[in-house]
């Protein structure tokens, strides 16, 4: 009996411990949902889910799940998010999600205090962010593409040890945005053709960034107070910025072995990074023996490496690298190396006949790559291949913006290229639809960034500008001037309207980059130069700022205390909290560029004004703007310009406009005047020269010594003023009423006077 009880007992226990082992298979249908299978699942479980669309928000707190599509092909299964939320939230450890498209949420995939979880193989857009870790450690992002999100691909936030590893995240405002993460392995992913930057690491230490590539956007891998960092094996190219940025603050990073071939290879402010390891056996990333350093290429086939000089054939040239990049030194850096084994690598790029237009709309595009052996187009951003021709004709059916994707590849690797396709819906014969355009004079400078816009709309009789991408209009001006006060990336938006309906907006990006200071004193003051604004830096006579808060419902005054330039201070009433702004007055030394020619008047001063970040100053967030702005006495009376006829005018829609100045105060050296104006921009002061009867000129009694010392003083300005008084008057000298200008006209009068007085006196005599 005790022997049977036993055996019963070790069955019992076998049996409970291959039903706690075991997984089970929790399938999911199209009509089911997915949070449902998850809730009842517990750990070790795996969640299937069939191919469909699911439009709801997944919840995983549960370790130890699988949550994956049945297919394994993200088209297949969609999850679409609820309004401002993530599709799927983790908060678990060792849960893999995998095999799904995600779109249309805040966040594609949120992992919060993760650790140990698997996320491979999604496909994530038109989220604001594909991929966020929070406060997450030691997970694994393999295999996924997230591109074309709002924000970022990929983000890490106080995060630690995690693997990025062959994701792609293309066609984003940034690939990855690294934040105060640290000991992370990012290697073989693609971060080309985002908008700002393929990589972005901040406060970010001890990190292993190789094999990735960084091409096609503003700045390739950026790295921004971040240290002990190693940069190897990396292809950063084409960026129209810069390939690599440091600020001041990074130390002790290590960067060798990258291929560079940008017009600027790299923008380094800090002194404390390593170029190059001590040569070492093995192939470099062009294929030579050795590696050391890295290959600085530019564009145009004239850099450094490319036409360096390698007598020992090592793959290292003879020279030492310090070039035209500041704080760079390059003792091993790379050259081109003859052997056939070198690897070529394909560089993806296309055109299109057209780029917007009605639907139907085809579009034939030109395959204009190099060094490749195939060609994959994805003409509706979907994720799907369209066609593996070399130069394909799409019709787009259905309006709407599409994202056309050209990827290439050869045996030594792939690259990518994309271009924005708008599509309107097609037009009845008597409705002519608006189509959105304009241009901006620069996409990106430094901080305080001033951004000429000029409406190119066809079919237009307004618009909408929207600055900040927040939905709300900021102006309705068919060009205007809007500066940018603080670093980041800004996006511009344009619609344009007419009587039939407005169009689908059409944007860009403009990259607001941080000023890094050459000494420690950064106060904002007025310098000379242009700065970032659209004005000619030549042109520029001198510069001051002024910072106030910004509150609404209150008087603002933005008072220019170093009495820099003709402007004295810049007031308005604001109808918006906007906190800490700036305002930027800028003197010219002439005529400017970007206006045309003023009617009438004489010209003291031509000047611009830039107010507020992101066009602030405009009509919905203030009123009452005025400005005041001093004239000196000494060109008033040199130029006999009539105080009363002082005005200051401003230019907008491609014209002047007049707007009446009133007279302030006055000292010794100035008159102050005080403006209204509709907006701030492009403005000039003028005057009107005072013109003289003809005849002789009453005066009162006046002393010789100072009749002679009055009219050599008018003798001589009119001299020196005659040829620009014949321009304005059309009048020569000798035509002109006062009798001073006639020789000897000084002797005569002091003669007369002696005669008459004589007269007088014989007169009293008799």
């Amino acid at each position: 009996m005790k022997k049977l009880i036993t055996l019963l007992t070790a069955m019992l226990i076998f049996a409970l411990a291959s039903g706690i082992g075991a997984a089970n298979e929790i399938y999911v249908n199209s009509t089911d949902s997915i949070q449902a299978a998850v809730s009842s699942a517990v750990s070790g479980d795996v969640v299937i889910v069939k191919p469909g669309i699911y439009t709801e928000n997944v919840r995983i707190t549960k370790p130890d799940l699988v949550v994956r599509s049945e297919s394994g092909k993200p088209e297949d299964t969609i999850v679409r998010a609820k309004l401002n939320t993530s599709a799927f939230y983790m908060a678990a450890s060792n849960t893999t999600i995998s095999g799904f498209k995600i779109e249309s949420a805040e966040t594609g995939i949120y992992m919060f205090s993760c650790s140990g979880c698997t996320v491979t193989n999604n496909y994530l857009s038109d989220n604001k962010i594909g991929i966020n870790l929070y406060s997450s450690n030691y997970n694994k992002i393999l295999g996924n593409r997230a591109n074309s999100n709002k924000q970022y691909g990929i983000q890490l936030l106080n995060s630690e040890g995690n693997t990025l590893l062959n994701n792609s995240a293309n066609s984003n405002e940034r690939g990855i945005n690294h934040l105060n993460s640290n000991k992370s392995t990012i290697s073989g992913n693609n971060v080309s053709n985002n908008k700002n930057y393929g990589m972005w690491i901040s406060l970010s230490n001890y990190n292993t960034i190789s094999g990735n590539k960084a091409n096609e956007t503003s700045g390739g891998i950026n790295l921004d107070s971040s240290s002990d960092n190693t940069l190897s094996e990396n292809i950063v190219a084409f960026n129209n910025v810069s390939g690599f940025y440091e600020c001041p603050a990074c130390r002790r990073n290590l960067i060798f072995n990258n291929y560079a071939n940008n017009v600027r290879n790299a923008n380094i402010n800090s002194r404390d990074t390593t170029w190059n390891i001590e040569k070492t056996s093995g192939r470099n990333i062009v294929g030579g023996p050795f590696i050391g350093g890295n290959f600085w290429a530019k564009p145009d086939g004239t850099g450094f490496s490319q036409t360096a000089t390698d007598r020992d054939e090592d793959g290292i040239a003879d020279a030492v690298y310090t070039g035209d990049l500041q704080n760079v030194t390059d003792y091993l850096p790379l050259a081109l190396f003859s052997s056939p084994q070198q690897p070529i690598l394909p560089v993806a790029n296309f055109s299109a006949s057209v780029t917007s237009g009605y639907a139907p709309l085809a579009v034939q595009f030109t395959n204009l790559s190099q060094d490749t052996v195939s060609w994959s187009w994805d003409f509706e951003s979907d994720g799907n291949i369209d066609s593996n021709d070399k130069n394909p004709v799409h019709t787009y059916t259905i309006p709407g913006n599409y994202t056309a994707n050209l990827t290439v590849s050869n045996e030594n690797g792939t690259d990518s290229k994309t271009q924005e396709i708008f599509v309107q819906e097609v037009q009845h014969e008597d409705k002519i639809y608006p189509v959105a355009d304009f241009s901006a004079n620069v996409t990106s400078g430094y901080a305080p960034l001033s951004v000429l816009l000029t409406d190119l709309s066809q079919n237009a009789t307004s618009r909408n500008w929207d600055f900040n991408k927040d939905e709300i209009g900021d102006s309705n001006e068919s060009s205007l001037v809007y500066v940018y006060t603080a670093p980041g990336t800004y996006t511009v938006s344009l619609t344009a309207i007419n009587a039939n309906g407005t169009s689908p907006a059409k944007t860009a990006q403009i990259n607001v980059m941080q000023v890094i200071p050459e000494d420690d004193d950064d106060e904002p003051s007025h310098s000379s130069g242009g700065g970032g604004s659209p004005e000619p830096a030549r042109n520029v006579e001198v510069k001051e700022l002024s910072q106030v808060r910004v509150t609404n419902g209150k008087l603002v005054k933005f008072d220019f205390t170093k009495n820099a330039t003709c402007v004295v201070y810049v007031s308005f009433d604001s109808k918006r909290t906007a906190g800490k702004t700036t305002t930027i007055a800028e003197q010219l030394k002439t005529k400017s560029t970007l206006v045309s020619n003023l009617s009438s008047g004489e010209v003291y001063k031509y000047f611009n004004i830039w107010v507020g970040n992101s066009g602030f100053a405009s009509s919905k967030n203030i009123e009452n703007p005025v400005v005041c702005f001093k004239v000196e006495k000494a060109w008033l009376q040199d130029k006999k310009i009539d105080q009363a006829s002082i005005n200051l005018n401003r230019y907008s829609d491609k014209k002047w406009s007049q707007l009446p100045a009133k007279m302030l105060k006055e000292d010794d050296k100035y008159l102050y005047f005080t403006a209204e104006t509709p907006e701030f921009s492009f403005f000039a002061i003028t005057g009107k020269a005072i013109e003289k009867e003809a005849g002789i000129e009453i005066k009162p009694e006046t002393s010789t010594s100072e009749i002679n010392q009055n009219s050599t003083t008018v003798s001589e300005t009119e001299q020196e003023q005659k040829p620009e008084q014949e321009s304005l008057t059309g009048t020569s000298g000798s035509e002109k009423g006062s009798l001073t200008s006639i020789p000897g006209f000084e002797t005569q009068y002091v003669i007369a006077c002696l005669l008459v007085g004589s007269i007088i006196s014989l007169n009293k005599r008799k």
